[in-house]
């Protein structure tokens, strides 16, 4: 997962260089190579369109009126090999100069949805911050992205399962945790955690009651980032450790409702939580 940002003369060079196809709906061009096709797709990134408008349209009021450029290789080799020139461990880029998107056929739709979704979040999120020349804090901008990621599922998304299912002592203090960059951890089991140490923490501060304090923290963090001061103006915490404090009293809480939900449904296909694994190599997806 990684954005990119390219000068304007340089953008149309690559988009002309493969042989695109094109193919538009109301909110969207979608560009594509090869045979592959893209009817399917359609829809669903209309319906993905529906949650990032109810989501994510107060950081981006374009997105209703532009349309998002969407790329879409037929091949994880073209895409690497692409004018685009992505690192070998990425799966999706997101150009927010260019309102454009770039992703390849994973050959399973859930992947390629939640790619999808997970790259217009930092698209949209993005030129949000871009518009004071800031980038997002990586901890906000990618656990918002898992946060829409995760939705684009019909019943309960892996993330959110995950966190229901993973003991509280693998999350890094929120002390250290506001400090820690996906670059400097060294394992698949670190990235995994932290990314969903990130989801958790957005999931809290955007429960559905806190959308216009969520709003609030990220206008301040734009425009002056100190966290626990940030923390204070928009919600009451005092410090890291007070919202860490009341997160996992919320963590405990969910989990207790998962715990009667399975009493509830024994017997009716539950599946285990599966860890989410990560490649290592600069902490991306």
């Amino acid at each position: 997962m990684t954005r990119l940002i390219l000068l304007f003369l340089l953008f149309p060079a690559f988009v002309y260089s493969t042989d695109w196809k094109t193919k538009t709906s109301p909110n969207f061009n979608l560009y594509y190579e090869g045979k592959w096709t893209p009817d399917s797709i359609m829809i669903e990134l209309e319906k993905i369109f529906a949650k990032m408008r109810l989501n994510v349209s107060m950081f981006a009021p374009w997105m209703t009126k532009n349309k998002t450029n969407i790329y879409i290789y037929s091949s994880q080799e073209n895409y690497l090999k692409g004018e685009f020139a992505p690192p070998t461990w990425s799966k999706g880029l997101a150009f927010y100069d260019k309102k454009a998107v770039v992703v390849y056929d994973m050959g399973d739709i859930e992947k390629l949805k939640s790619t999808l979704a997970h790259e217009l979040t930092h698209l949209y999120f993005e030129s949000y911050f871009s518009e004071k020349m800031k980038t997002p804090p990586q901890w906000l901008n990618e656990g918002l992205a898992v946060f829409m990621e995760d939705l684009t599922y019909e019943s309960e998304g892996p993330w959110k399962r995950a966190l229901k299912f993973t003991m509280p002592e693998k999350f890094l203090k929120f002390s250290v945790f506001f400090d820690t960059k996906i670059e400097n951890l060294d394992s698949s089991e670190k990235i995994s955690n932290w990314y969903l140490q990130a989801y958790g923490i957005v999931s809290y501060l955007y429960r559905p009651n806190k959308r216009l304090a969520f709003k609030n923290l990220c206008d301040l963090i734009r425009e002056d980032y100190k966290i626990e001061k940030n923390l204070w103006e928009a919600y009451r915490f005092r410090t890291a450790s007070d919202l860490e404090l009341e997160w996992k009293k919320w963590l405990i809480q969910d989990k207790e409702t998962q715990k009667k939900a399975l009493i509830d449904n024994a017997g009716f296909g539950f599946k285990p939580f599966k860890q989410i694994e990560f490649s290592t190599g600069l902490g991306k997806k």
